[in-house]
């Protein structure tokens, strides 16, 4: 396994796509520090620090540099690319004629691939914490989120490193739903649009599923109502919902379970890698 590591990784780091995904990340990141600091330094020299927005805190802008990075986006790219090249380039056979165990070498290759995801997030992170430390202004934002966002209940921001670590699961989870297309496509092209169009579907599945049921059994109210409960927790902690918050200004409702979330999301990464790595192992070479 360890030589397998060491083949995957260097071919991970030997990547031209890599470093152009790094590159798109930090670009737009970089400009919303620059634009943070502005504010932040406008601001000050007009003496209106304790009038600073939401948008200001540390957790707003750790939230606003995460979700202007395309990591989605990014991940579902670079993934596909990174899978689905040996097949592209009809080198699969080469490799497996070495001798590696498919099951290792899909492994191997999953965690290479979750590496690059992992290191275009942290990248994120540590440019937003700096950048936080520096130009926050006040972590109680003197103008009520739920007034500028519509919130009909009262929002309290959730820990900056709780988010984080939430936000940090659900691209991981993300990533390996990601993988699991690649392997079962083996198409770059085809890989990225079921990771992108996949998830919404299996949402709208369910929903059609959950109608149906609801009027089969129209006539008992507990039945439908707990029909519709289960629906709707499905779509929060399901991937579409939950990517949603890696775009969205303010991340997860303030209803959401955070630690709920991140247990959601390990299961999806094990979930979701152990399945890859089964169909690697009885997927027919051609």
């Amino acid at each position: 396994m360890h030589n397998l590591l060491k083949f995957e990784y260097r071919r991970l780091f030997y990547r031209t796509s890599l470093y152009v995904c790094f590159a798109v990340v930090i670009v737009p990141v970089l400009f919303m520090f620059i634009v943070t600091a502005a504010s932040y330094l406008s601001a000050k020299n007009n003496g209106e620090l304790n009038l600073s927005l939401f948008s200001n805190t540390m957790y707003g802008i750790v939230s606003q540099m995460i979700g202007a990075a395309n990591l989605t986006l990014l991940s579902v790219i670079f993934t596909s690319i990174f899978v689905c090249e040996d097949q592209t380039r009809g080198t699969i056979k080469t490799i497996y004629s070495l001798g590696y165990p498919r099951a290792k070498l899909s492994a191997a290759r999953f965690l290479a691939s979750a590496t690059a995801t992992a290191i275009m997030y942290w990248i994120v992170v540590v440019i937003a914490l700096i950048c936080g430390a520096l130009f926050s202004t006040t972590e109680n934002s003197s103008v009520d989120p739920g007034m500028i966002f519509g919130l009909t209940q009262e929002y309290k921001e959730p820990d900056v490193f709780v988010f984080i670590i939430q936000q940090f699961a659900v691209i991981m989870g993300a990533h390996s739903f990601y993988y699991l297309m690649a392997q079962i496509s083996q198409k770059t092209g085809i890989s990225i649009v079921l990771g992108i169009f996949i998830p919404g579907m299996i949402s709208s599945g369910f929903g059609v599923i959950t109608m149906i049921f609801s009027y089969v059994f129209s006539s008992n109210n507990a039945i439908t109502d707990a029909l519709g409960k289960a629906y709707m927790t499905f779509l929060q902690y399901w991937l579409p919902s939950m990517l949603s918050s890696l775009l969205s200004e303010i991340g997860m409702s303030s209803d959401l379970n955070y630690a709920a979330s991140i247990i959601v999301n390990i299961g999806y990464i094990v979930a979701f890698g152990a399945f890859a790595v089964l169909i690697s192992y009885k997927k027919e070479i051609k």
